[in-house]
């Protein structure tokens, strides 16, 4: 019989034997796979915000207003952003009433007379009138102000007077109109005349048609029809004036020089 402390040697000496023989097995078996390490989620992020394309917003606010101007040198048009006096002058609260040397006449406005070159005109009538709220350019003879003859025209307005330019083609007989001219001039058409511009005997828009008639004795006045409102022509020794009443027979607009057909 073998003695107890052999036994207990025995017994130890076969445990180590099978823990050698577990480690063998596992390294001799398939390798393991090891998973890479996750990315943060920080880099992440950062890696989805530097690629991902977002779409533009937009401003709660309107883009300002352009309005396009031309020098009176004939450079070409320029877009300037206005300023708060803009919408106010051309409403009118910025024009003086009765500028000196602006009469309504028929063959022009008093200080600047029709066939006069554009540069020289425009300087004349911002001296009065002060600057511009508009400026057509030149554009095509068939618009918004009518049919009118030659080949181009261009319409400088301020607070409810138009200018209106002609080249020779519109068959304009005044002097100095062999180049670009001055031809036509509009009172009230686009709104009331803030400058209360008035003929030399007192009329202008505002006038009532007994007003007119005592003004102008040898008024022709032309009643309205169906599709016209009662008019007025007044014969003047520069030319002639052509008035629209309203329907309180009241004078809404008045004008001379070249006349355009109406659209």
């Amino acid at each position: 019989m073998a003695k107890p402390g052999s036994r207990r040697r025995v017994a130890a000496l076969t445990a180590v034997v099978a823990a050698l023989a577990v480690s063998a097995a596992a390294c001799t078996g398939p390798p393991l796979e090891v998973a890479p390490a996750p990315t943060s989620t920080m880099a992440l992020s950062r890696d989805v915000t530097a690629t991902t394309l977002l779409p533009a917003q937009q401003s709660a606010e309107r883009p300002a207003a352009v309005l396009v101007t031309v020098p009176v040198d004939g450079a070409e048009p320029r877009g300037e952003t206005p300023t708060a006096t803009t919408a106010s002058a051309r409403l009118g609260a910025a024009a003086v009433p009765h500028p000196e040397g602006v009469v309504l006449a028929g063959d022009g406005l008093g200080l600047v007379s029709f066939g006069a070159g554009v540069p020289a005109a425009l300087d004349v009538l911002t001296d009065a009138l002060g600057q511009p709220v508009a400026d057509s350019g030149w554009i095509d003879t068939f618009s918004i102000y009518g049919d009118c003859p030659g080949s181009r025209l261009r319409v400088v307005e301020w607070p409810g007077v138009l200018a209106m330019f002609g080249d020779p083609e519109d068959g304009y007989q005044h002097r100095d109109a062999d180049d670009e001219h001055f031809m036509t001039w509009r009172l009230g058409t686009f709104g009331p005349d803030p400058y209360m511009l008035r003929t030399a005997e007192g009329i202008g828009v505002g006038a009532t048609r007994a007003e007119v008639a005592e003004a102008y004795a040898a008024a022709t006045f032309r009643p309205a029809t169906a599709t016209e409102a009662l008019s007025v022509l007044l014969a003047t020794r520069g030319g002639r004036l052509v008035g629209i009443f309203d329907q309180s027979e009241v004078l809404r607009s008045l004008e001379a020089g070249t006349a355009c057909a109406t659209r």
